[in-house]
């Protein structure tokens, strides 16, 4: 079986992709970009410089945690899975961060390292798969398939994973979802003309300890500074955070 070791070609495709219907050169083209303005009013900013050279980094590090874990669901999947039928450009664009809610992966896997979460992820959402779209009738072709039993040791691995995202989705890690949720909505409200509110670790961890007096007592008692850095870096597995 040959093992897949990148996403570079299909990454050239969504670039491809990008240009072709935006015009756009920016070098962020695959990315979900979270501001409410588009890229070239911080690009022709010289104040943010190093803001988005700290941007760039910290999408780097949530794209590389991504497309591992994409990585090691496609060199799971059996060959004749529906799933693996689709191609690999075809599955990276299903799956990849331009069509995923962050929150709803980090119901299911925290800690990124479950691989079936990325698929799973949207069957133990609050709202479910759109029933139109082209990724539920596939995720619900692959599961029929499953079904069938036609491959017993893949499906016990299905399975493992689908008890693990469904235990996770009953107890999520609601620290985690505070950050990540904060993080976008200091995004959609940033205007970009100054670092003061900009959507960095400081200023999420600001906004939670403001909205919430019961959190902002239990770290001024417990000092747990450390312990909220871990929830940081976890959530930078989801969201581009800076920290």
């Amino acid at each position: 079986m040959c093992i897949k070791k990148d996403w570079n070609v299909e990454k050239e495709s969504l670039h491809q992709l990008h240009r072709e219907l935006t015009g756009s050169s920016n070098n962020l083209p695959d990315v979900s970009w979270p501001f409410s303005f588009p890229y070239e009013h911080l690009f022709k900013n010289p104040k943010m410089e190093k803001f988005l050279s700290e941007l760039k980094k910290a999408y780097e590090i949530k794209e590389k945690a991504e497309d591992q874990l994409l990585l090691k669901l496609w060199n799971l999947l059996p060959k004749d899975s529906p799933l693996k039928g689709l191609g690999s450009e075809k599955f990276y664009r299903f799956w990849n961060r331009l069509n995923r809610d962050p929150i709803q992966l980090a119901v299911v896997d925290s800690k990124l390292d479950t691989v079936h979460s990325m698929i799973l992820a949207d069957h133990f959402s609050a709202h479910g798969f759109n029933p139109k779209s082209d990724r539920f009738h596939i995720y619900k072709e692959h599961v029929n398939w499953i079904m069938q039993g036609s491959n017993q040791r893949y499906l016990e691995l299905w399975s493992k994973d689908f008890i693990k995202c469904k235990n996770h989705a009953k107890k999520p890690d609601h620290d985690l979802l505070k950050i990540i949720s904060t993080f976008k909505s200091i995004c959609i409200n940033w205007d970009g003309s100054t670092l003061e509110d900009c959507p960095d670790t400081k200023n999420v961890m600001k906004e939670i300890l403001h909205k919430n007096r019961e959190e902002l007592e239990n770290f001024l008692n417990s000092n747990d500074e450390y312990g909220w850095q871990k929830k940081m870096k976890m959530a930078s597995n989801f969201v581009p955070i800076i920290y």
